[in-house]
């Protein structure tokens, strides 16, 4: 069976769920406080673990509560975790359906746009340690991954809008016709489930399959899906720097200084000005409107920038510290996804750090 057969796009699915999982199975659903009240009524079996929104969650603490809670609901190796949500919930979920009883099996149904493009699909699964992103995790691919389009309508704008960066980062990728449907396309196509909208999703879910399916541990082709993550990673670490010890408790997390997504988007004009030098290029001013034209910001929030110390230098510095762990590094060198131009992206190892503080700098706001 191929991945591609693993994943559903339907709407209305979410409204089913109870009736999709296994009658024979052990249930256990995973899901945030945004998205809990939007659940469907439960089987009667069926047990409910619900964690804060945001970032801060993806920690050691919540994972250890999540274990526990499985553990005590009598989740044996036949059982079943359910995570319903965003990228976190399905990162956080998919690692602990792939440590308890040594591996069980997995659903992922993910309600924000870049869950249902990226995160949810692929198997990635990941916690955040000392600041960092994603820096432990695991490969467990789902047994199935239910995307339904009418979720989307429950997103806050400014999440959806942020999602559009993946869709983006993603259509970079495949090139032609992917990336000219995503020029033309309008937050509410995707709100509102349009076919456009629908196309593009489906266009990106095949994007990613394709590379999963040659490449699933992430030695080749799929690290093109890398493209905005290594600088974006990097703004994310600076967000989460206050939050201290990696075991800290999480915090409610409703409105971050900066969405995974915006994040994103400020990689890919990063990675755009490392990609074709100072000047910058005509990709970078391409992209540059298509994210201002979707009102994502494409420079670093003045907040992020002001905690970062008293100058430029200071906050390119504590940076360029944030990549220095970057769990994509090889031998203590950089490794960026370049994009040249749309359908060309080419991963490049060894890059200078000169080359990354440019890359850097285009995002920075005015001294």
């Amino acid at each position: 069976m191929s991945l591609a057969d693993t994943v559903e796009v339907r709407a209305g699915l979410l409204a089913e769920l109870p009736a999709l999982l296994p009658a024979d199975r052990k249930a256990f659903v995973l899901t945030d406080r945004n998205v809990a009240p939007l659940l469907p009524p439960s089987r009667e079996d069926e047990a409910l673990h619900v964690v804060p929104p945001g970032e801060r969650s993806k920690s050691f603490l919540s994972l250890e509560a999540l274990l526990y809670a499985m553990d005590g609901a009598g989740l044996d190796r036949d059982g079943l975790l359910v995570a319903v949500g965003g990228g976190v919930v399905t990162d956080l979920g998919g690692l602990a359906a792939s440590l308890h009883r040594r591996g069980i099996a997995w659903y992922a149904v993910p309600t924000s746009l870049v869950g249902q493009v990226d995160a949810a699909v692929g198997g990635k699964t990941a916690l955040n340690l000392g600041g960092s992103k994603n820096t432990v995790g695991t490969t467990h691919l789902p047994a199935r991954v239910l995307v339904d389009p009418r979720a989307l309508a429950s997103l806050p704008h400014r999440h959806l809008l942020a999602g559009l960066a993946e869709v983006l980062k993603t259509a970079l990728i495949a090139g032609a016709p992917l990336y000219e449907r995503v020029q033309a396309l309008a937050p509410d196509d995707l709100a509102s489930a349009t076919p456009a909208g629908a196309e593009v999703v489906h266009g990106c879910l095949r994007t990613k399959l394709g590379l999963v399916e040659e490449d699933l541990h992430d030695r080749g082709p799929r690290r093109l899906l890398n493209l905005g993550h290594t600088f974006g990673h990097a703004f994310e670490a600076l967000a989460l720097e206050p939050v201290g010890p990696a075991h800290a408790a999480p915090e409610p997390e409703d409105e971050p200084a900066l969405h995974h997504g915006e994040a994103v988007g400020l990689g890919l004009l990063c990675a755009a000005r490392a990609a074709h030098g100072a000047a910058g290029g005509p990709l970078e001013t391409e992209l540059r409107g298509l994210l201002e034209g979707w009102g994502l910001p494409v420079e670093l929030p003045a907040e992020l920038a002001g905690d970062a110390g008293s100058g430029r230098e200071a906050l390119l510095e504590r940076l360029l510290g944030h990549l220095a762990r970057d769990k994509k590094r090889v031998g203590g060198r950089h490794v960026l996804v370049l994009p040249r131009a749309p359908g060309r992206v080419e991963v490049v190892e060894g890059v200078p750090e000169a080359v990354v503080r440019a890359g850097l700098e285009t995002v920075l706001p005015p001294a």
